[in-house]
């Protein structure tokens, strides 16, 4: 009777023993869980307010960005935003000014135009390879958005409705490196687009939708055509522009 009461009451001890460990390595492990993912937030939310600072000049070419001020204005702490910063040095928004610091990348009118002629090859062929691949209700939906741009100013809006058009067919096309590569120029384009508020809501409105007329009938070639004279006739506007020294060359 005794060795069995020894036999029953130390596996329980035992039991006991073991358990107090693996709660205690659970709860860290939850701990740690919750922290990355609360730095995981605080970074996405400081990578898209940078991001929108840039692209609508807030923060202007050349402009160095100080990590302690920046944590400050953003009201978050150096971790995330050191993270959201190097995301943003990836992707050829920033470029590092010294070891503490980033300075806002500058396009001059060089790079922008030769942004714009790899923009050609590379989105006509897009178009192609997307022909029957973007579903009509989209397309439709994209055509009223044009048609419903304010020709009397151009904000967020245009932008937006640029976006989707020329990342339509990008995400579309069934080549993830060529959508990458052209979302990237585009994201150069615009660091020197913005500069000056371009006036061609009109014109945009007219070539966007031909670009789309010509992927609704089903015709290859003219969309990829209307797209590289959609790219030309933005660059034909910008040199006008900067042959009257409207528009700053960094």
């Amino acid at each position: 009777m005794s060795i069995g009461a020894k036999s029953t009451s130390k596996p329980a001890s035992i039991h006991k023993v073991q358990r107090a460990p693996a709660s205690k390595k659970v709860m860290a492990r939850k701990k740690d869980q919750d922290s990355r993912l609360g730095n995981s937030n605080l970074t996405d939310r400081a990578y898209l307010i940078v991001r929108r600072l840039i692209l609508e000049r807030e923060l202007s070419g050349g402009e160095v960005l100080v990590e302690g001020r920046l944590a400050e204005r953003l009201n978050m702490s150096r971790t995330p935003l050191r993270e959201a910063l190097l995301r943003l040095e990836g992707e050829g928004l920033l470029m590092r000014a010294n070891a503490r610091s980033y300075a806002v990348r500058r396009i001059t009118a060089s790079h922008y135009f030769q942004c714009l002629q790899v923009r050609e090859r590379l989105e006509s062929q897009a178009v192609s390879l997307a022909m029957g691949r973007v579903p009509a209700e989209e397309v439709q939906r994209l055509r009223a958005a044009i048609l419903a741009l304010d020709s009397t100013q151009q904000g967020s809006s245009h932008w937006q409705v640029d976006d989707q058009i020329h990342g339509m067919f990008a995400r579309a096309c069934g080549n993830e490196m060529l959508a990458e590569t052209i979302a990237h120029l585009r994201v150069l384009c615009r660091l020197f687009e913005v500069v000056d508020p371009f006036a061609r809501i009109e014109e945009d409105r007219g070539e966007h939708l031909a670009i789309l007329d010509a992927y609704e009938a089903g015709d290859v070639r003219a969309a990829a055509e209307a797209v590289v004279q959609h790219l030309r006739q933005l660059a034909r506007y910008t040199l006008s522009r900067l042959s009257h020294g409207l528009v700053s060359e960094f």
